[in-house]
């Protein structure tokens, strides 16, 4: 229970530092007039990329990072991304709200998922 409670507390700790690695990239791209769907997908590709490294080494204490691993982790984290970008473009174009506070709103959208996800099917130690 207690390891548990540990892994959370690092599955937590790298969720916060991928959503700041995320947020920051899509805020820059939009800042630089980068089509925000398209800001949102080269943000994920690179938060999710430090994310699997960084789960696999220290979140779940795996094995050493795969190809098939951070395929696996890119399906799971890509499947959260979907749900995000259609809530994200419902949100600016269905309710024409500012894409930079949409995102922040959809911030915690996902983390959950992505944490069963990856414990059952990504992170083989776990």
């Amino acid at each position: 229970m207690r390891e548990r409670f540990h892994e959370l507390a690092r599955f937590g700790l790298v969720g916060g530092f991928n959503a700041a690695t995320y947020f920051g990239g899509y805020t820059a791209l939009v800042i630089l007039g980068v089509p925000y769907l398209l800001a949102a997908l080269i943000s994920f590709l690179v938060s999710a990329s430090l994310g699997y490294w960084l789960h696999e080494h220290w979140t779940f204490k795996g094995a050493t990072p795969t190809v098939r691993g951070w395929m696996a982790w890119l399906a799971a984290q890509g499947s959260a991304t979907l749900l995000n970008l259609a809530l994200l473009a419902l949100l600016v174009d269905g309710f024409d709200m500012n894409s930079i506070l949409a995102q922040a709103v959809l911030m915690p959208v996902t983390p959950i998922a992505t944490y069963f996800v990856g414990r059952r099917f990504v992170f083989s130690r776990a």
